[in-house]
């Protein structure tokens, strides 16, 4: 009886760890799931899912008066971009930060010393600004609020919209500029507040979240990896794991209710203009690499190529049609055609250190900065011809660190800022049109249009010091407007040291 009664109790004993184990284990699939809410002691559990869940948010609009004038209610949100948007005759405008002001400035042809500002806002040094991805509005960051800024006419310039995201660090808006993505660092100790946010534009309400509990494999800024074209449907994650998950923007619900079914991805990256994910993922060995094409949503495989190339180096570059596909390889590109039909590839052997590859907007040609300093070359190439990589010329024994094609195309800068010298050359006549020395910048910027070129020494926020007293001589406080030929046309010398320039898209 004693025996029979040991073997009953043990009997129960196995029975109940069975239990205990087996809810356990059901309590962790559904914690990998839920993906909210979780403590320190939980954290390991999230390990599990390497996906994000956005949880939805609500926000009321923003408290704010927005101007009654008929150019500055939300029904600009409603009208499609025109020439009128910021100001009437659509003349270059240029935004600055000038020390601790953001600056929007326009000038009728960047002739003479006659810069109109437009706009003044006192910036917080650590935060952004910029434009819209096309150009419709100006934003502003300041610690708890990421405001919105336009207007038809220049003279009624105001506040159109305001998000509030506490401690926001960085933003970021949608191709089509539907959404506006505000994110800070996520902080464990309130693991119920937002570390990201997305906005609806046209409204001001806050759509969906993720909160702190969501954060042990969490990617870093940019979190969110558009599509291309100005849909904005779907976007893409790159987890710390190497995991790839796609959402849709129709109910921000993960594509497919799963990441995708790969393992060890390097990188991502979106046509320009549709929604086709370039991936790169380990292929087996040290220096072997795929290329994949996926057609987003139905992830029906386009093209796949195993490569030679060394892991850090490897990189895609993106015609800005979506035309075109290029990869670095250990040893030259990778080249896919994506419009033609089955995406033929093309290799083009370059043998020497890479140091810059440029497209050609919206064209077929390329150019690539390549060897051992001091006698770089720098090479023009075309993909015009089916299955053929064109070499048109090449340029030896230059100093060139850097290229800078014009927005219509056919005109590049050669740079070698680390020396100051720019080379404007003509790549349809194959001919240099001017050579400038000593120019103190570190940046050269096109203007839209093409006509005009902006060269800027800017310096990183971080570093800037409101104490520190500029010299009004000084050439690091000043930016410099040349032709498309290589003629200075304006200089503008500012009161602090230049921390960012762009031209209005």
């Amino acid at each position: 009886m004693a025996d029979a009664e040991v073997e009953r109790r043990m009997k129960v004993m196995r029975d109940d760890t069975w239990t205990i184990s087996t809810r356990r284990r059901t309590y962790r699939r559904i914690e990998s799931k839920a993906g909210s809410g979780r403590s320190h002691k939980e954290s390991y559990i999230q390990k599990e899912r390497s996906y994000l869940q956005f949880i939805k948010i609500e926000t009321k609009n923003p408290p704010t008066s927005i101007p009654c004038s008929s150019s500055l209610t939300r029904r600009f949100f409603d009208r499609p971009l025109d020439s009128k948007c910021f100001n009437v005759g659509a003349l270059d405008q240029l935004f600055i930060r000038d020390g601790t002001l953001d600056k929007l400035l326009w000038n009728d042809n960047w002739s003479v010393d006659g810069t109109v500002s437009f706009f003044r806002y006192p910036s917080y040094k650590k935060l952004p600004s910029r434009w819209s991805p096309l150009g419709s509005f100006f934003v502003t960051s300041n610690y708890g609020v990421v405001s919105i800024w336009g207007s038809r006419y220049y003279t009624d310039f105001g506040r159109l919209m305001r998000f509030s995201h506490y401690q926001v660090e960085e933003f970021d808006i949608s191709p089509g500029e539907k959404y506006l993505v505000t994110y800070n660092r996520p902080d464990l100790t309130d693991p119920n507040g937002l570390w990201l946010k997305i906005f609806d534009v046209s409204t001001g309400t806050g759509i969906v979240g993720l909160n702190n509990g969501d954060v042990a494999d969490s990617p870093q800024w940019p979190v969110i990896r558009w599509a291309g074209g100005k849909d904005d449907t779907y976007f893409a994650t790159l987890s710390k794991n190497n995991t790839v998950s796609v959402y849709e923007t129709k109910n921000f619900n993960l594509l497919g209710k799963a990441p995708l079914n790969l393992d060890d991805v390097i990188d991502i990256s979106w046509s320009p203009t549709e929604a086709v994910l370039a991936i790169l993922l380990k292929a087996g060995g040290e220096q072997h690499v795929k290329t994949l094409l996926l057609q987003i949503p139905d992830k029906l495989k386009l093209a796949e190529k195993d490569l030679t190339a060394i892991v850090g180096d490897c990189k895609m570059h993106w015609q800005s049609n979506g035309e075109y596909l290029a990869v670095n390889t250990y040893g030259g590109f990778e080249f896919f055609r994506i419009k033609e039909e089955g995406i033929p590839t093309d290799f083009l052997k370059v043998d020497k250190r890479i140091l810059a590859f440029a497209w050609e907007p919206s064209g077929h040609r390329f150019a690539v900065i390549y060897g051992d300093e001091p006698t770089l070359s720098v090479s023009f190439y075309s993909m015009k011809t089916p299955g053929k990589v064109t070499e048109l010329t090449t340029l030896s024994n230059k100093q060139a660190d850097s290229l800078f094609w014009s927005p219509k195309g056919n005109l590049v800068v050669v740079a070698a800022l680390k020396e100051g010298k720019l080379e404007f050359f003509d790549v349809d006549r194959l001919a240099q049109i001017s050579s400038v020395a000593n120019v103190k910048a570190n940046q050269v910027v096109w203007n839209p249009s093409g006509e005009y070129v902006a060269t800027v020494s800017t310096l990183p926020q971080e570093e800037f010091d409101s104490d520190w007293c500029s010299d009004p001589n000084d050439p690091l406080d000043r930016f410099t407007i040349w032709s498309s030929g290589g003629d200075c046309l304006f200089v503008h010398q500012c009161q602090n040291r230049i921390m960012q320039l762009d031209w209005r898209p």
